[in-house]
């Protein structure tokens, strides 16, 4: 108990040290003053007159899921009004935030706006007798509401978008130069008042703009952007949760039926059989538990409208409560699937009551949510807050400790880990999963300090709580800097619980690939056929039955593409795609099993792949390294020729048909196919005897190569362009840059894994031929779903990337697979290359073609490089949530 109390100690005095205004904000430390009369700011609009402006608004429709809306805003003021000089004060100082305020916002002490976002600080250039100040800005366009990007306001409707120049009352008397809206295509449906002139496609202009009478435009753009700005309303959000949660029951479904066939199969199953057959079934049903807890909430919470209205934020925060022991829950389902022994069970239940009895009973503990996340004059009792941190803390320890027990028992009963098994390692997970959550909790704070500070921006950082006294006796009372700080402090920790939910959630899909990773490894060690030692078996007997087929099959969509296919920002469509994804890897398995090389026949004879054992491979090695050899003679012979060199060229050509024949044990002496040579044969056996040594070299291999690719994805998913504000201002920003790399390498190490199990069932004589298959796989809907974004105008991501990415990964795999065939003759040659070279019999026609196949993949990555549209920033104060 005293550890748990040092650690909530950590984490509440490392959030306060992390909120250093919320002290001198208030001019107090943490005590409200609520008893002075403080005047408002005076921005002396009278100084203004003279100053002039320069406003405009442009809305990006094209190439993005979310319409941005960027605002420029150029203001010139006379160097006689009285805080001209403050603009060129420091942006940090308080005479330049209030002269800034005035232009910007008016006469408001405080005000935040989240929806604004700035890509660098104001543009300020003095002159002879005046100051010029450039204000960029912009939004997104993804909900509706009543969004306000510097002088505009945004009016966002269901079937149309309204948009308003509202520039604060203190530049009242500007004289506005130009004032320009560039709706974007299809172009304005209304404008009023009527506009002087156009500009550029579909930009309108007034040149002469009145208070009284505001320009206001009203725009209609394509239905997916429309679409894509009601991902929080009813039905849109619905649907959105239901595509996931029907995701989640197709994978469990093809889970169920991989047990199922395994049964069916196999009617006696050794104990190991049993327990990762139960593992697949019992995953299934927990992984739709899970997301039944993670989606069902979000969906009831919109159907019924909780998040419709904006202005509601703080009766909003009663549904963050929730999230407590919803979390807590799921975190108590994963620990029941993994089957918790007793001390493991002691550590859930005291996490899962810290965490429920908050959320269950909060009068227990004086919490009433919609007060919680307001400024209160007197503040909240010191255990409150800390019952809230707490309940945070332990609801997603405990998750973060069942994915732990859970991922234990799959590589446990999978045979997977090194040990014979053993008990759970308790103290290392808890203190693993504690210094994770407290890890996560900075990052946490970090992110959300610059939000508030962005959000708040230019809020006067000096500005206690204060009250007016009016004519009629009436008294206002209005919450400071300071004040609003702490409570973004105590809402942030308030939906901690929930924002943590949604994100850990998204990352199940890993133990689904352990469930199918642990059950491939077992049913990899059984026998079927016990005719011969294992060794005389031929090799396509040895190969994966149909229910270890169909789980790789599924494995595809599930591991390697995983979610693909969301259009206008919902996920409904993303079932099609599961099926897509299924598709094209059966049929191009299917088309090409037909010129694999052990599915070559001799006359009418059985398969070559039902001939050769893993007894033979010795022979073939000898073999293929003696055809090698001959061939090398006769390119010699080739250049030099003699009529000596004539009968030698005889000689070696009957020793070359010689090799073609080898003899297996006792058995008659077998003979390749037409147009198989030993080399091919030899290659197409894969490294290891037994498809799942294959696979899991191949997985090695495609994990070590795959680390530079996967850095360059997370960069350009997570940390270029507008993707960096997201990184920065999100909750979980930095953490899903580590898990962004991790989760790359995982899928890409999953595609070698899966190179490696077909291994023996892909066509082509060397391994970068093999690669095709799963390559066009991959590519065929990374294909599809980029027509369809094309189609409806969204941004391409990584798509490209991604594919090229997956085609040299593989290649690089398969080229590491036929060195690996033969490691035997590494110690005989100067480098790996010229081993290589030597195996494929590679000369520089080749080396040209490996530089073609370069060159286009560098032009497909570059033009996915610099085509790729800007994506929003997941970001966003939870004060306004």
């Amino acid at each position: 108990m005293a550890v748990w109390v040092v650690l909530l100690c950590g984490l509440l005095g490392g959030q306060v040290l992390l909120w250093p205004a919320a002290g001198r904000a208030e001019g107090l430390p943490t005590v409200a003053r609520a008893d002075g009369v403080l005047a408002p700011p005076d921005c002396a609009e009278r100084g203004l007159k003279g100053a002039t402006g320069r406003a405009r608004v442009a809305f990006d429709h094209e190439g993005r899921t979310y319409t941005r809306a960027t605002s420029d805003l150029t203001v010139t003021v006379p160097m006689s009004w009285t805080h001209a000089d403050k603009l060129l004060f420091g942006p940090s100082s308080e005479s330049h935030r209030l002269a800034m305020r005035c232009l910007v916002r008016g006469d408001w002490r405080f005000d935040t706006r989240w929806e604004e976002w700035r890509t660098h600080e104001p543009v300020v250039k003095p002159g002879a007798r005046s100051v010029t100040v450039k204000i960029r800005t912009h939004a997104w366009v993804d909900q509706r509401r009543k969004l306000l990007v510097g002088p505009w306001t945004i009016d966002v409707r269901q079937a149309w978008w309204g948009v308003r120049f509202t520039p604060p009352k203190t530049l009242d008397p500007v004289r506005w130069q130009s004032v320009v809206v560039d709706p974007g295509r299809p172009g304005a449906s209304r404008a009023t008042p009527r506009a002087t002139r156009g500009v550029g496609d579909h930009g309108l202009e007034w040149t002469s703009v009145a208070p009284e009478r505001p320009v206001t435009v009203r725009i209609e753009p394509s239905w997916p952007r429309r679409w894509s700005a009601q991902d929080d309303n009813a039905p849109f959000g619905v649907v959105n949760a239901a595509g996931y949660l029907l995701w989640d029951l197709l994978v469990a479904a093809a889970l169920w039926r991989a047990a199922v066939l395994y049964r069916r199969r196999h009617r006696l199953l050794a104990p190991a059989e049993q327990q990762a057959t139960a593992n697949l079934r019992n995953w299934g049903a927990t992984l739709f538990c899970l997301s039944l807890l993670a989606n069902a909430d979000q969906m009831v919470f919109v159907a019924s409208g909780a998040f419709d209205d904006p202005d509601e934020w703080a009766q909003q925060a009663r549904l963050a409560v929730h999230a407590w022991w919803l979390t807590a829950l799921a975190g108590v389902i994963l620990l029941l699937f993994a089957g918790a022994r007793r001390h493991l069970r002691a550590v859930g239940i005291a996490l899962a009551v810290v965490a429920a009895v908050p959320g269950i009973l909060p009068h227990a503990v004086g919490l009433h949510a919609p007060t919680f996340v307001r400024p209160e004059a007197h503040g909240h009792a010191w255990y409150t807050v800390t019952s809230v941190a707490a309940a945070a803390l332990a609801s997603f320890t405990l998750l973060a400790l069942g994915t732990w027990a859970a991922a234990w028992r799959l590589l446990r009963d999978g045979r997977l880990l090194r040990g014979p098994g053993g008990n759970f390692p308790l103290r290392t997970a808890l203190a693993s999963c504690v210094g994770g959550v407290l890890l996560a909790g900075v990052c946490q704070a970090v992110a959300k300090e610059r939000d508030w500070l962005r959000g708040s921006w230019p809020s006067a950082f000096v500005d206690p709580t204060y009250t007016l006294h009016w004519s009629d006796g009436t008294v206002s009372r209005y919450a400071g800097y300071g004040a609003w700080h702490q409570a973004e402090l105590r809402s942030g920790l308030l939906w901690s619980a929930d924002q943590a939910q949604d994100w850990w959630t998204g990352k199940l899909w890993v133990l689904t690939a352990l469930a199918m990773l642990g059950f491939l490894h077992v049913a990899s060690r059984r026998r079927t056929d016990f005719s011969a030692p294992a060794s005389r078996l031929p090799v396509l007997v040895t190969e994966p039955g149909p229910a270890e087929r169909w789980l790789l099959m599924v494995s595809y969509p599930a591991v390697v593409v995983l979610f693909l296919g969301m259009y206008a920002a919902n996920s409904a469509p993303a079932l099609i795609w599961f099926f897509v994804d299924l598709a094209a890897l059966v049929v191009c398995l299917r088309v090409g099993a037909r010129r694999a090389v052990l599915h070559r026949r001799t006359g009418n004879g059985p398969r070559l792949g039902q001939l050769v054992t893993p007894e033979d491979r010795d022979a073939l090695l000898t073999a293929a390294r003696g055809h090698r050899e001959r061939l090398a003679k006769l390119r010699r012979l080739d250049q030099g020729q003699s009529d000596e060199g004539a009968v030698d060229r005889e000689r070696i050509e009957e020793e070359l048909r010689n090799l073609r024949q080898w003899r297996s044990g006792a058995a008659a002496e077998r003979e390749l196919p037409p147009g198989v040579t030993v080399v091919d044969l030899v290659l197409s056996l894969g490294p290891r005897n037994t498809w799942w040594g294959n696979a899991l070299r191949a997985a090695r291999y495609a994990a070590l190569v795959s680390v530079p690719f996967a850095g360059f994805l997370t960069w350009a998913q997570t940390l270029r362009g507008d993707a960096l504000n997201g990184t920065l201002y999100d909750p979980f920003g930095f953490p899903e840059v580590v898990w962004s790399v991790a989760s790359w390498v995982f899928a890409f190490a999953w595609a070698g894994f899966l190179l490696g199990a077909l291994w023996r069932r892909l066509p082509g004589r060397h391994g970068p031929a093999k690669t095709l298959p799963l390559a066009v796989a991959y590519a065929v809907p990374v294909g599809l779903f980029a027509v369809g974004n094309r189609l409806l105008g969204e941004e391409q991501d990584v798509l490209a990337l991604a594919a090229a990415a997956v085609l040299l990964v593989l290649t690089l795999t398969a080229l590491a697979m036929d060195l690996d065939t033969f490691r035997g003759e590494r110690a005989f040659w100067p480098s790996r290359t010229q081993l290589l070279l030597s195996v494929y019999q590679m000369r520089f026609f080749s080396l040209q073609i490996a530089w073609i196949l370069a060159q286009l993949v560098a032009v497909v990555t570059l033009w996915q490089f610099f085509s790729s549209a800007d994506a929003p920033p997941s970001g966003g104060g939870s004060v306004t949530k």
